[in-house]
């Protein structure tokens, strides 16, 4: 796959979809190919039941997309979504000095500290940061403000350890490499909504 190539697939409880498209100088794309595969023998509500019927449409999206294009594909990202994501609220806070100017470092360490949390059978798939309270007032950018304690308010996208293990095993039997995977209505709330609306999506997933 030339580097100008950018392949994505889906999984959706109904069907596969892939594309492939070109990305432009002004940061759109071009699609130059899209396909889709039945998937409701093999994803029950977003959830590989079957591997092996998986690996049997993945590998056929990729090689009619492989076709179309006249090109091997050597990565794809991948869109997941279904009932095997939830997402939950999370509050870390920081301690500080009286009067601190708060600086983009302890902004990262607040949010480093929210990706180290642990959740039974599951994992962090994504985190959105929803807002900041610094002292008593809610801020949407704490940096630069000063106060003596620092509050970061995230919501955790998660899903079952199970389905990532089963959903790279899909791929590992399928020889398609994985180059990202991401939560599909979030990247595309970041693609057609404003920041405000976007936020609205986040909202939902709760």
């Amino acid at each position: 796959m030339t580097k100008d190539f950018i392949v994505a697939i889906e999984l959706g409880s109904s069907k596969l979809t892939g594309i492939a498209g070109t990305k432009n100088l002004d940061g759109s794309i071009t699609v130059l190919s899209i396909v889709k595969e039945d998937s409701a023998s093999c994803i029950r509500k977003g959830v590989v039941y079957n591997i092996d019927k998986t690996v049997q449409a993945l590998t056929s999206i990729v090689n009619k997309l492989e076709t179309n294009l006249k090109t091997k594909i050597a990565k794809v990202y991948v869109g997941v979504g279904g009932q095997s994501i939830r997402s939950v609220r999370n509050v870390i806070v920081k301690d500080l000095p009286a009067d601190t100017l708060v600086t983009q470092n302890m902004v990262n360490e607040l949010m480093d500290a929210n990706r180290t949390m642990t959740y039974l059978d599951q994992e962090i798939l994504d985190a959105a940061t929803q807002e900041y309270k610094v002292d008593n007032q809610f801020q949407l950018d704490p940096v630069g403000i000063q106060c003596s304690r620092l509050e970061g308010n995230f919501l955790n996208i998660l899903w079952r350890k199970a389905f990532y293990r089963n959903l790279n095993k899909c791929f590992d039997n399928a020889g398609i490499a994985i180059a990202e995977m991401y939560l599909a209505p979030l990247a595309l709330a970041d693609s057609v909504l404003t920041e405000q609306n976007a936020a609205v999506v986040v909202c939902l997933l709760i």
